[in-house]
This record gives C-alpha cells, structure tokens and sequence, in this order.
C-alpha cells in the first residue's frame, strides 16, 4: 500500500487526537508496508474552509472522510462519532478505519489484477498473430 495517503486532521488541543492516531497506527501496521500519518494541525476557520475540516479529529483515506458526513459543516470544533451499537465516541471507530484501508487495498489489488490480466490477453494475442503469421510464411514456402 505504498501509494496511501493517509491524513489525521485535528485542532491542536484536541483531547480525542491520541486515541485516533493510536486506532490509525494499529490498523495501518496490519500492513506489508509501512504507511506515513499525515498529522494536520488545523488552526483557524480559514484553514478549516479550505481544506473542508469538519470537526476534529478527522481521518481521510485517499482523501476521503472515513466517516462521510456531507450534512456536516465546516467547523473549527471537536466531531462526534458513533459506534455501531450507537454509543458516543470522540474519534472514528477502528472498525470504519479498518475498513477505509481495506476497501483501498481491496481497489489497489482489483486494479493491480486487471492490469496484469489485461497484459496476459495482449502477449496471447500477440503470440496468436505471430503464430499465425508463421504459419502463413510455412504454407507459402510450401506452395512454391
């Protein structure tokens, strides 16, 4: 997973940062590859707005909230999570994380295997034609 980017979106006193990173890092060390944090410190409302902060602390994966929440404004402010039996967290579930991470793996992997079947059926089709062309230059050289 060498091309993930992986950004940690937080406002500098946030009380939640800790517990997000720690979830991050233990699930991004289930990897084969070690995968960098970008830590973002988000420190003004125009900060906030330009880079669509929604509440700290935000994890994106390949630029996408782990947590979409489109109806979410902009906000210098602490976010809200919940977790699957509803409770109340300060930072994304590690479950929504591992699953980020996954479904990008997921894609890397389906994109990686089209890529090489797609190489297969070229070199197959190239060596059909080189065959067959081949078997043309035999069949002339018979004729003669």
């Amino acid at each position: 997973m060498a091309d993930l980017r992986v950004e940690l979106l937080a406002v500098e006193d946030c009380p939640h940062l800790e517990q997000a990173r720690r979830d991050l890092e233990s699930v991004l060390r289930k990897g084969i590859i070690e995968t960098p944090i970008q830590l973002i410190f988000v420190a003004s409302q125009e900060d906030a707005e330009f880079l669509g902060f929604q509440g700290s602390p935000t994890i994106r994966i390949q630029g996408e909230d782990v947590v979409p929440q489109p109806d979410l404004p902009v906000a210098l402010a602490c976010r809200i999570y919940r977790d699957a039996a509803g409770r109340t967290l300060g930072s994304p579930p590690i479950e929504v994380i591992a699953a980020a991470v996954e479904a990008h793996r997921r894609g890397r992997l389906e994109t990686f295997q089209r890529e090489e079947a797609a190489k297969v059926a070229d070199f197959a089709r190239r060596a059909d034609a080189a065959d067959d062309s081949s078997k043309e230059g035999r069949s002339d050289e018979h004729r003669r």
